[in-house]
């Protein structure tokens, strides 16, 4: 029999060694060969599995960095990958033997680490030196910390709830919690508590509390299975001790050295506060929270306007709050479910000067209700598709957040959930919905979509900074008036409030026009102070209308006839300082805001990635993500390179439409959205392939088909 022949029988018999039935294993498996064959196979297998006192150092043999390890009694210095492997072949030889060390060494198997890390981070489909690899930033992490961590890398021994021993590294320490970097050979289920010993911490520290094995409970786990050579352990200390925090305290046993810590840590913070505010500002999502089934606050910021004022009726009376009906909030928020998410869609329809709003969520229609709800809205300029994601609050959250909310509204409100109102869909796309076929029923039964008129709450809107938008304050002045609408009719009525370019007034009728509409303004009183200025005839326009009509906010018309009006308004305002008095404009406090900002950041529904853009030059420097990745991102992490992700296939042969036009500084520019479509060609766990195609790059609707079937 070939050398190759008989270790290839030693290969496959390495798990039986130790069995008690081994020699029958044997028997069986070199059936029908000569005894000597059977004892150059049983040799071969005692020389692979004899027992091995020789160290490993690939330092220089691979490209990558290494990091020294005592393993068994011996000092190794071993790279991410040759570290996996080395508990992954101990596990299967039964400890470090022999053949374990030949394969570490070998050259071939070097190689073969090497084709291994590049087949698993599929390098071929992405270029390392790409601009578009991104580094994950984790958004709402820092921000939640209480205490300071302090970076450690110390090996420690690990063992897990079924019985496993494994040898890791700390990543960093604190008193209440760590961070392990540990083999991705085996599985790492979270909430699982496991007990570890800082064997070099032990060894270097005098305090006897460190020597003791101390539980954590494991919350996260960074790192994809079957890809990862290497996996993070984000854990909870459940021992009660301070052994840890003694030995962090002694090994910044200097002021020079805390004080060099502490910087440290507080830069790391302010980066990450700057991507997490960035992030928050120039969000076009729409934030919601809720107290129970009403919606409550919106918290507002520059790019999200158009989906707040989507909802706008025709008196611009804000109908957000028909959106969550009862019976839809049933379906969004149930007990012991922490959050949920749904497509929502929705168009609006003018009937007698009324702006009427109809959505549908998917669970709410069968499926011929559905494709009459596309074919109708489908036609429409108001046709929308949202994405509604509903969170339950934690317990802390809810007590910090309802604490600061009842301050600012003057009575005790409790906040329990909240949401996040993505747009995914507008009329650039809605001739997508008309390929179903339209069914035979009346549009009439739609009517069960449409909302109620009757506002009951409007939500508060809160800017995410805290600034007030108002271009000039406003004071209480009481003037009796007369207004004339665009068909000639007359209202009497007076002001509630005056500003330089604005009003605020009472009418005695309702005002049946829409908001927009011009009107005219007779002062009856102020144009006694003034006859050569037309207080008679000042023009308005009609921003919004109370609910019943009876109250109107007003915006002075600027025009060459109305500059005389403004000033004499700025002279009888700046004249009565003392006696006019000014309406405050209630603004959330800082703790409100930061409480709010907490629980967005650890539940993002979108993935912001922060571009660098010098001279013609554009690169992707970072992305905001949430520890465990999202599956789309996740695609993306496996094709990276040196843990970052690879937005390539995003990106590449785009960056001009993509990212260079858009960042074009423009007056009055508003977020702009494109459509992407990712589809991934697999191979069992192997990524073949990831194709991306932006709306406008397919021929023809059936090529869209294909590729959402593909994705």
């Amino acid at each position: 029999m070939q050398q190759t022949e008989i270790l290839s029988i030693a290969e496959r018999l390495i798990s039986a060694y130790h069995a008690e039935d081994f020699d029958l294993v044997l028997n069986q498996v070199t059936e029908g060969e000569s005894p000597s064959t059977k004892l150059l196979v049983k040799m071969e297998l005692n020389r692979l599995m004899a027992p091995c006192h020789k160290r490993i150092d690939l330092r220089g043999r691979v490209s990558t960095n290494c990091h020294e390890y005592q393993l068994d009694g011996l000092s190794h210095w071993l790279d991410d990958r040759a570290f996996d492997s080395y508990h992954r072949l101990t596990r299967k030889y039964g400890g470090y033997t022999e053949g374990v060390w030949e394969l570490l060494v070998d050259k071939k198997t070097l190689s073969n680490l090497g084709d291994e890390q590049r087949n698993a981070h599929l390098g071929d489909l992405t270029d390392p030196q790409s601009p578009y690899a991104a580094c994950p930033i984790n958004l709402g992490y820092d921000l939640k910390r209480k205490e300071c961590r302090l970076k450690v890398e110390s090996q420690v021994s690990i063992t897990l709830e079924n019985g496993e021993t494994i040898i890791g590294l700390s990543v960093d320490l604190s008193s209440s919690g760590a961070k392990f970097k540990v083999p991705g050979t085996f599985d790492y289920d979270l909430g699982q508590v496991i007990s570890v010993s800082f064997d070099e911490l032990a060894e270097t520290s005098q305090l006897k509390e460190i020597t003791k094995p101390i539980e954590y409970r494991v919350l996260g786990v960074d790192g994809l299975h079957g890809v990862s050579p290497v996996k993070y352990l984000r854990t909870l200390r459940l021992t009660r001790t301070n052994a840890v925090e003694l030995v962090v305290n002694k090994m910044l046993n200097t002021e020079s050295k805390k004080v060099r810590h502490d910087n440290q840590d507080r830069i790391t913070r302010a980066r990450t506060r700057g991507f997490e505010h960035t992030y928050l500002k120039h969000a076009c999502n729409l934030p919601l929270f809720f107290c129970g089934n009403d919606l409550k606050v919106a918290l507002l910021t520059e790019n999200n306007q158009d989906i707040w004022r989507y909802w706008n009726d025709e008196r611009n009376q804000q109908s957000l709050a028909s959106l969550f009906s009862s019976e839809r909030m049933e379906l969004l928020v149930k007990a012991g479910i922490k959050g949920c998410s749904n497509v929502l869609y929705t168009f609006t329809h003018e009937h007698n000067g009324m702006k009427l709003f109809y959505s549908m969520m998917m669970p709410e229609a069968d499926r011929q209700e559905r494709q009459l709800f596309w074919h109708v809205g489908g036609r429409r300029a108001s046709w929308r598709a949202f994405r509604l994601s509903v969170f339950e609050l934690s317990t802390d959250d809810m007590l910090t957040i309802s604490k600061h909310y009842s301050e600012l509204v003057g009575h005790d409100e409790k906040l329990t959930h909240f949401g996040i109102l993505q747009e995914i869909s507008d009329d650039k796309s809605a001739s997508d919905y008309l390929f179903t076929e339209k069914p035979r029923l009346p549009t009439s039964t739609l009517n069960q979509f449409r909302h109620p008129r009757n506002i009951k709450s409007q939500p508060r809107g809160l800017y995410f900074d805290a600034k007030s938008r108002r271009k000039e304050p406003r004071y209480q002045f009481r003037s009796p008036l007369v207004m004339t609408t665009p068909e000639g009719s007359t209202l009497s009525g007076a002001t509630v409030d005056l500003s330089k370019h604005g009003a605020s007034i009472q009418l005695s009728e309702p005002l049946n026009i829409p908001s927009g509409s011009v009107i005219s303004v007779d002062y009856l009183e102020l144009k006694r102070y003034n006859q050569r200025i037309p207080l008679d005839q000042v023009p308005y326009e009609v921003v919004r209308l109370s609910a019943d009509r009876k109250t109107a906010h007003l915006k002075l018309v600027e025009s060459g006839k109305t500059v005389k009006t403004i000033a004499f308004f700025r002279g009888i305002i700046e004249s009565n300082q003392d006696k006019l008095v000014a309406q405050q404009e209630i603004l959330p406090s800082s703790s409100l805001l930061e409480a709010l900002h907490n629980v967005l950041l650890g539940k993002m529904v979108s993935t912001p990635v922060y571009v660098d853009k010098r001279g013609t030059s554009v690169k992707c420097r970072s992305v905001g993500v949430n520890f465990p990745l999202p599956g789309y991102l996740q695609f993306f992490e496996r094709i990276g390179h040196d843990q970052k992700l690879a937005l390539e296939p995003i990106f590449k042969g785009r960056s001009n439409s993509l990212l260079a036009e858009p960042l074009k500084r423009k007056p009055g520019a508003k977020p702009v959205a494109f459509e992407l479509y990712i589809g991934v060609l697999k191979l069992g766990d192997r990524i073949q392939s990831i194709h991306t195609k932006v709306r406008d790059e397919f021929e023809s609707t059936n090529n869209v088909s294909s590729s959402l079937k593909m994705r």
